[in-house]
């Protein structure tokens, strides 16, 4: 947690645990070669207490000679969205971070003990939290949060302060039941420690335990992740569908999340329904369809690939454009130019075609000439065969993703398609021998 001549911002409530990690960090200072920064958020939440706190903690700040630091909150009377107690959370660690980077220190300590690990457990079952939920209140987090008391129960913590005859301050609204982790504290746990007196230790344990083996599951979906995932346009990704239901199931659950924070930023609001419900998709035989998630997330199923990204605000619109005669022609709707280049000699002239350019007999061709998207019941003669076939069946055999239809433009003469653009051009319209103009077609 600590090392030589590190700087510590100490979280100081000045409740019973703040004031003990204070003094024993003091005790250490020596020994540890700490440097210490006492640092005091004031919630603004009891308007009768709070000064009287923040007094009483720069006090003992200066009876240690340590510098001191306090804010006191604005958010919370203005709070937008969230609970109360999130919005004080997020309220204090912005401030501590905010010293912490001030003052040039390291590291930022707070006072949790194994009660608050154990009645974070507690609270997270009964919530419904998976393995991540149960590992508890981690020792440390993000390089800078330690949480040196962790493993020291609170009998301990209280022995300690009456040995050395310390005062604290004592919060009124740990008193109440109105919040579920008071409840919890002043209620449940005495009620199951009849049963376990052992309870809070073992908790603790099993917070142990189970963190240890979340990190290991961890590095293991991070190193498939690093070799499967492909990265896409406005923060979109993909895996291979295949290799994702090669993994055992407890990866896959543990790949889903991970793919939906890279896309979302956070994993707030995403359930337990959610990430099954990821799974049914991929494990579904139906080859296309999309799943919607909290924060505008849309998780597709293509045929052999799962692509997670941030649904569009708008969707991509049909177009339709007259083209008059050769040269470039813009397509907002899709990004792209199409450019149509006549070529009087086929002497010398080399058809090698890519995906994204076409050679077709211009004789054939009437101006104007149109470009839109694709309509229910197109057909056309795919080059190299000989009898119709549906658009649509076509870019089924291809296995063309639903929005990628919806988006490729086609090339119509009249009311017959010259060329499916980056696919294939309809075979009435070959160069042949006799083909005395040829037409470059480019989409660019």
């Amino acid at each position: 947690m600590i090392r030589p001549g590190d700087r510590v911002v100490v979280a100081v409530s000045g409740g019973p645990d703040s004031v003990c990690l204070l003094h024993v960090l003091h005790e250490l200072k020596h020994a540890l070669d700490l440097h210490l920064v006492v640092a005091h958020f004031d919630h603004g939440l009891r308007p009768a207490q709070d000064a009287s706190e923040t007094a009483f903690v720069r006090d003992f700040a200066q009876s240690l000679r340590l510098p001191f630091e306090t804010a006191k909150g604005r958010l919370l009377a203005k709070r937008a969205s969230g609970s109360k107690e999130e919005a004080a959370r997020n309220a204090r660690y912005s401030f501590f971070e905010r010293v912490r980077e001030k003052s040039k220190a390291q590291k930022v300590a707070l006072g949790h003990n194994l009660n608050d690990q154990a009645e974070t457990i507690v609270m997270r079952l009964l919530r419904g939290s998976g393995p991540l939920g149960l590992t508890g209140i981690p020792p440390c987090r993000g390089g800078s949060i330690i949480r040196p008391l962790i493993e020291i129960e609170r009998l301990e913590i209280e022995a300690y302060l009456k040995a050395k005859k310390l005062v604290f301050a004592t919060d009124s609204s740990n008193l109440g039941t109105d919040y579920l982790r008071n409840r919890i504290r002043l209620e449940l746990m005495p009620l199951l420690e009849k049963h376990q007196p052992r309870l809070t230790r073992l908790l603790g344990q099993t917070a142990e335990i189970l963190r240890d083996e979340h990190e290991y599951l961890e590095r293991i979906t991070g190193a498939w992740l690093e070799k499967e995932v492909s990265l896409g346009p406005e923060n979109a990704c993909g895996v291979s569908l295949p290799s994702f239901l090669g993994l055992p199931v407890a990866l896959r659950r543990r790949a889903a999340r991970r793919l939906i924070g890279w896309v979302k930023k956070d994993l707030r609001r995403i359930s337990w329904d959610h990430i099954e419900a990821i799974r049914k998709l991929a494990e579904s035989e139906k080859p296309q369809a999309v799943l919607s998630l909290p924060g505008r997330i849309q998780v597709r199923r293509t045929y052999d690939r799962l692509s997670f990204r941030e649904k569009p605000k708008k969707e991509r619109e049909s177009f339709s454009y007259p083209l008059d005669g050769p040269g470039p022609y813009r397509i907002k709707e899709i990004g792209r130019t199409l450019s149509l280049e006549e070529m009087k000699s086929r002497k010398g002239l080399s058809l090698r075609r890519s995906k994204w350019t076409a050679f077709v007999d211009g004789e054939k061709l009437r101006f104007p000439l149109c470009l839109r998207t694709a309509r229910p019941g197109d057909r056309f003669i795919p080059f190299g065969m000989e009898g119709h076939k549906k658009l649509k069946d076509f870019f089924v055999d291809l296995k063309v993703p639903l929005e990628q239809r919806r988006s490729t433009p086609i090339l119509w003469c009249g009311d017959t398609p010259v060329w499916v653009c980056g696919f294939r051009i309809d075979d009435r319209f070959k160069v042949t021998p006799e083909t005395k103009t040829v037409l470059k077609i480019t989409l660019r």
